[in-house]
């Protein structure tokens, strides 16, 4: 292995352990909360076909206006049809429940040619999410400041530390 090539492989490993390739977006909530699970995709048709799901099962399906949810998910998953239309392919999950907690991942159907002409529809994916869901905090009293509690969010890296990854890998190739 040439002195590049090892230099490239740690700098990928490094901007991944900074920025968090390896584990995707991280959205966490509280039971009872409602947590939107963020996906894009830039273009999309009239008869998208996507789908939600966990290592274990399919969570959410949609294809044009008809939808599929999961027994454990029935009427609190969404990806509404007009969001969709826009390239926003973000689950809407109501009513967390602990059991909740798992790693979803987005994708969409797209037709594969192969070289003897045939058209393999397969599904690809997008983006994962990890979603950690807890109990809500205690109730604070009266005369205490709250902050806002609720619904889901988002954690990611800092910017800066996205920043300093990919200045620090450019200049380990340039010297």
């Amino acid at each position: 292995m040439d002195t590049r090539s090892s230099f490239s492989s740690i700098c990928m490993l490094w901007i991944s352990v900074c920025v968090g390739l390896h584990s995707g977006e991280l959205v966490s909530g509280y039971l009872g909360s409602t947590a939107v699970l963020p996906c894009k995709l830039k273009s999309v048709g009239p008869e998208t076909h996507i789908r939600w799901s966990t290592e274990s099962e399919i969570v959410f399906e949609r294809k044009g206006v008809n939808s599929y949810q999961a027994d454990g998910y029935k009427d609190r998953v969404d990806v509404p049809e007009e969001e969709l239309r826009k390239g926003n392919l973000s689950l809407v999950l109501r009513n967390l429940q602990l059991t909740d907690k798992n790693v979803y991942n987005c994708s969409y159907k797209v037709r594969v040619y192969k070289r003897d002409t045939r058209v393999i529809p397969e599904f690809r994916e997008i983006s994962s999410v990890s979603l950690s869901v807890s109990e809500k905090p205690p109730e604070k009293k009266s005369d205490e400041v709250s902050s806002p509690t609720g619904d889901a969010g988002i954690t990611r890296p800092h910017p800066l530390i996205s920043i300093t990854a990919l200045i620090s890998c450019f200049l380990v190739l340039l010297f």
